[in-house]
């Protein structure tokens, strides 16, 4: 298994890191939420998407990237 971090943006800011054998699997893990809440890190919490109305569901593959110390 290789190590990728994904970056997506949904009116905020998610850092999520995965373990996957290739991009394409490292994206299906990512968007079906198949990770732990210690592997993604948000630029706003959840009080901000309460009250600013942003919505995870409109998110967006920006990049991927992978480890390369693996």
């Amino acid at each position: 298994m290789k190590t990728f971090k994904l970056i997506t943006s949904w009116t905020g800011y998610s850092e999520i890191t995965v373990q996957a054998k290739n991009k394409e699997q490292a994206k299906q893990i990512a968007f079906e939420g198949n990770y732990g809440p210690n592997n993604e890190v948000y630029s706003t919490d959840d009080i901000g998407v309460e009250i600013f109305g942003m919505k995870k569901e409109d998110e967006q593959l920006l990049n991927i990237e992978e480890n390369e110390n693996e």
